[in-house]
């Protein structure tokens, strides 16, 4: 056995799922290929507890926008730590990080923070039902696991009269959010949802629907940016597509992979909580103010975007010219920063056997990704040329097999 499988039933004795993110659960498909436990990380490049080293296209699900342990926003950290971390009364830095994020992002005239994507995305829905007066919703995608996002599964503890209280809606589906307006716009709150879910469509159509939509019916429209913010563009999807929402949910690339989201929007909107109580102990903790503090500075004065945006499209181009070569049938697409190759046969089944045997001559061939490769500033030509190299080796070997 591996050192990552003896960890793995090690950690089964006392942690469910032997992790604490789904996402990080441990494939059996791909067991004696896949990594369960890393060790350190450093740059794009990540070692697992057997002493591997792998090309990391995953990036901590997202978050590690700049590379990890990227320099100058550790240093913030180990300097803030030395003036320590939660205090009895709030830190200047929250107010610091607040004036930047107002700055760069238009539309967050007011900010607050928490720890995880469904921290702001719940606090965000919890001001717009306050603010209007309605108790609906419409929602759509992967907006977390509280309640108000998981109505409608079995077993899962959450109450099922809350189902009557949400809307769940397709990506992209316009038509399906204009009839649920039409029939009860009177009470609902808000639209939640993804500007963009990370498939095909990269138009912006869906989120510029959206808005149109909310002001037709004067429902808030609230735009979970958990992925999309400071990944798109700087900005998020919101600048990328030119939609302005009410209020946004920000987290992952926020702060470069420390524990940080960010929900906001307009002022009117934010001042409601001066009437009820959204708050939480570590919403301040500094270390991870000062890191997204120190990785805003870094893409408002480097060329963060422009190089991301780059190295995915040389990955991309790979890509094609290497499906070329195998003679495969693929799809392509999404943005360079968090791009996707598929297999793309009539038969279904043969495209999830062949996604399931790349992926595992991947991690052969020390590349670690899952769904969607994110790029990070710490991928450079050189990284992208060798995955390349690799991708080839392993997609010969997966299509042989």
């Amino acid at each position: 056995m591996t050192a990552s499988e003896i960890l793995y039933e090690r950690a089964l004795k006392h942690i469910p799922w032997g992790t604490q993110t789904n996402a990080k659960r441990p494939i059996l498909e791909y067991s004696g290929t896949m990594p369960y436990f890393i060790e350190r990380a450093k740059g794009c490049r990540f070692w697992d507890v057997d002493g591997d080293e792998y090309i990391d296209y995953r990036l901590s699900l997202g978050p590690v926008i700049l590379g990890y342990g990227y320099p100058s926003v550790d240093a913030a950290v180990k300097g803030q730590l030395e003036k320590g971390v939660l205090f009895s009364m709030a830190s200047p830095v929250e107010i610091e990080l607040a004036e930047a994020i107002s700055r760069i992002v238009p539309s967050m005239e007011m900010v607050r923070f928490g720890k995880n994507g469904v921290d702001a995305n719940a606090s965000n829905v919890r001001i717009a039902r306050a603010y209007s007066g309605k108790d609906k919703m419409i929602r759509c995608g992967y907006n977390g696991y509280h309640d108000w996002f998981s109505t409608g599964i079995s077993g899962n503890g959450v109450p099922r009269i809350l189902a009557d209280y949400v809307y769940e809606v397709r990506y992209g589906d316009v038509e399906q959010v204009e009839s649920i307006l039409k029939s009860d716009a009177s009470n609902i709150s808000c639209i939640l949802s993804s500007p963009y879910d990370f498939n095909e469509d990269i138009s912006g159509d869906y989120p510029r629907a959206l808005r149109k939509l909310a002001d037709e019916y004067g429902v808030i429209l609230i735009f979970d940016e958990v992925l999309t913010g400071f990944r798109l563009s700087i900005c998020g999807a919101q600048e990328y597509f030119g939609v302005r929402p009410d209020l946004s949910s920000f987290a992952k690339a926020v702060a470069n992979g420390f524990p940080l989201s960010v929900f906001g929007g307009k002022r009117k909107l934010m001042e409601k909580l001066n009437d009820f109580v959204i708050t939480a102990t570590y919403a301040g903790e500094a270390l991870s103010i000062a890191a997204a503090i120190a990785t805003l500075k870094v893409m408002e004065t480097e060329k963060v975007h422009d190089h991301i945006y780059r190295m995915g499209q040389r990955l991309m181009d790979g890509f094609t010219a290497i499906a070329k070569r195998v003679g495969v049938e693929v799809k392509i697409g999404g943005f360079p920063v968090a791009s996707y190759f598929l297999f793309d046969y009539k038969d279904s089944e043969k495209n999830r056997k062949l996604h399931v045997e790349l992926n595992r001559e991947l991690y052969k061939e020390r590349v670690f990704v899952y769904d969607r490769w994110f790029m990070s500033f710490s991928h450079k030509e050189a990284d992208i040329d060798l995955t390349l190299e690799r991708f080839e080796r392993a997609l010969k070997k997966a299509v042989k097999d």
